[in-house]
């Protein structure tokens, strides 16, 4: 009888650890927002630029819900992966704008960028000077941006300040 009523207790506890871990699987990613990522990469050498700071706007429309507090722009500095990685609240903006702010006029490639919250959790984003070479180098991941840059040549270097106005 006593072995009774601890199996019966046994499989209480089971069950109720099951549930546990099954609400916190199905609502876990309701309660906590998401996170994302920005890369940064060489594209001669597939080394990550580490160091410079990435800046993300939270763009929220007329009518759209928006958190009671939160930050519009976000700072951060890239790792030694290259890597800045942003968690954005709940509810998520409806646009994301990044700012990359490189420590050095040399680099060739996208500075900023506006996109959709959505296509950038499910698909990811890949940026680059040259697209065919970026999409050799770089595959898109969920929950991403990659913003990949090339050095200057000589000649861009020297013609850049007549080109640039």
């Amino acid at each position: 009888m006593d072995q009774i009523r601890r199996s019966k207790g046994e499989a209480m506890r089971r069950t109720c650890i099951a549930a546990c871990f099954l609400f916190f699987l199905w609502f876990g990613s309701a309660c906590f927002g998401q996170s994302i990522s920005v890369r940064l990469i060489n594209m001669t050498n597939g080394h990550p630029l580490k160091k410079q700071r990435v800046s993300l706007s939270l763009v929220y429309y007329k009518g759209e819900q928006v958190p009671t507090k939160y930050d519009k722009i976000i700072d951060r500095e890239t790792d030694i992966k290259g890597e800045a990685h942003f968690d954005l609240p709940e509810p998520p903006p409806n646009r994301l704008a990044f700012d990359i702010h490189l420590s050095s006029e040399t680099w060739r490639g996208a500075r900023a960028l506006t996109e959709s919250t959505q296509t950038v959790i499910h698909d990811g984003i890949v940026s680059g000077p040259d697209r065919k070479q970026t999409d050799v180098l770089v595959n898109k991941v969920p929950g991403e941006i990659v913003f990949t840059y090339r050095r200057l040549t000589f000649l861009e270097r020297l013609f850049w300040p007549l080109l640039k106005g």
